[in-house]
């Protein structure tokens, strides 16, 4: 094993951990429950000082830990233990995002089979576009289980929602053309008067 400055350093923390644990040990021989042999003193508390020497080299050299101060080992850990968490969260978004993604087409294709196989009422597509909005609103709005509205992520609901209705139109031969002009221009006011508010809001907030 190669002497650097961290072998160094926890070489002579070791000397410490060896006293600690020859205490530990001869406690747990005169006190604990358990039948260890007198002789095995020193031996147990060479291998508890070996260990916790050859697992602090091997997490410094790891993480890139100049600092041996144990009390700074164990806030790195623990901030190790949180970004993972984090990771953790971060996938498990995704993955819901994705569940929601598929959800949302199956039900959307469904109802678009129906209506043209079985010419359901045409009543049914308000329920199923209030669902679709419902797994719309949960891909574009959540992230990582917070609820995020912002003026770009309404953009975005809008235009796909819109898309949905347009394709509905299209794939069940409707025209196209009013319900794309009315998109655009209710677009367009709504979201023209939204900006503004937004841009007057930060502006008293900066005040």
């Amino acid at each position: 094993m190669k002497l650097d400055p961290i072998v160094k350093e926890e070489l002579w923390r070791s000397t410490a951990i060896f006293f600690i644990s020859v205490i530990i040990v001869a406690v747990v021989i005169t006190t604990g429950p358990f039948p260890i042999p007198a002789f095995l003193l020193f031996p147990l508390a060479l291998a508890i000082t070996v260990a916790h020497f050859l697992v602090m080299v091997w997490y410094r050299r790891k993480e890139n830990l100049a600092d041996p101060n144990p009390i700074s080992i164990l806030h790195h850990a623990l901030r190790s233990g949180e970004r993972r968490e984090e990771k953790t969260k971060q996938r498990r978004g995704a993955v819901d995002k994705v569940t929601d993604g598929v959800l949302l087409v199956t039900i959307f294709l469904i109802y678009l089979y129906a209506s043209r196989a079985y010419s359901i009422n045409q009543v049914l597509w308000l329920p199923v576009l209030l669902i679709i909005g419902m797994f719309l609103a949960r891909i574009v709005f959540t992230d990582g289980g917070e609820h995020r509205v912002t003026l770009t992520r309404s953009v975005v609901f809008y235009l796909l929602a819109a898309g949905i209705v347009l394709l509905r139109r299209l794939a069940l031969g409707y025209p196209v053309i009013p319900t794309l002009q009315g998109v655009i221009l209710v677009g367009i006011i709504a979201y023209s008067i939204l900006y503004v508010w937004e841009r007057r809001r930060g502006q008293g907030v900066a005040d």
